[in-house]
């Protein structure tokens, strides 16, 4: 596995952590001695995360939060600093699909996906870049989907639009924090290998999509927790406010 500067010791806070993509990433960070925030809904699943890591407690804090509650992103924040000093990177990775047909979709589905997916990662970077600021260096990863671009398969209509608004939300926060030297990226992934593929759409949905995939394959979350790291690293110290697609050349924009 590649190994990146910037990381030992960085303070990251990690939202999804439990996900398939979330785990992957929350071990290559502590694979880097980074300190890490980790934060999902299910306490339980949290603590087996933190305890396969094998990080002692100086290192890494868990925190269950529903973030549709928008009063729980600030606090989030502040504990990584009341706890480590400092927040160097934020990875706005939790994410509510929300699959369900168009006459379907109600009032309440609406707004929690569009609370995960877009105004939680809004208000967790709020927050991260007035601290960052303070320190004159930062870096958020937003994980939106390769949907923002194409409107997504089979009934994901709400999440599209989330993650084509997280794409939005990159490019605006990255001019407002390149001054301060806050670098602000977006990955758009497609096909992770994970519960919420698997969980989220049926077998011939998912058999057609890999028959237009030409490298063939699902991508395992390793893969996709590599570019996290990249753009969280100082390897990738003059990019700001871009949005990578890593898709299996499924979609080649």
């Amino acid at each position: 596995m590649n190994r990146y500067e910037g990381l030992q010791d960085a303070v990251v806070l990690l939202t999804g952590a439990t996900g398939g993509l979330g785990a992957a990433i929350a071990r290559r960070f502590a694979d880097h001695g980074s300190r890490l925030l980790l934060t999902d809904l299910q306490p339980d699943r949290l603590d087996d995360l933190a305890a396969s890591l094998g990080l002692g407690s100086t290192l890494i804090i868990t925190k269950a939060a529903d973030l549709a509650d928008p009063a729980v992103c600030e606090p989030l924040v502040r504990l990584a600093v009341e706890r480590f000093g400092r927040i160097d990177v934020l990875v706005n990775n939790a994410a509510l699909l929300g699959r369900a047909p168009l006459e379907e979709i109600t009032p309440l589905l609406f707004d929690r996906v569009i609370a995960v997916n877009l105004r939680a990662p809004f208000f967790l970077s709020r927050t991260a870049m007035a601290l960052m600021r303070q320190q004159q260096s930062g870096r958020i990863v937003n994980v939106a989907s390769m949907a923002a671009r194409t409107g997504g398969t089979s009934d994901v209509f709400v999440y599209g639009a989330s993650k084509a608004g997280l794409l939005s939300l990159t490019r605006s926060l990255a001019k407002i924090g390149a001054p301060d030297n806050i670098r602000v990226n977006a990955i758009l992934p497609a096909n992770i290998e994970s519960p919420m593929l698997r969980g989220g759409f049926p077998q011939d949905v998912l058999d057609r999509v890999l028959a237009q995939i030409p490298l063939g394959r699902t991508a395992q979350p390793v893969e996709v927790a590599e570019l996290v790291l990249w753009l969280a690293s100082d390897a990738s110290s003059y990019v700001t406010g871009a949005s990578w697609d890593i898709n299996g050349g499924w979609f080649m924009n």
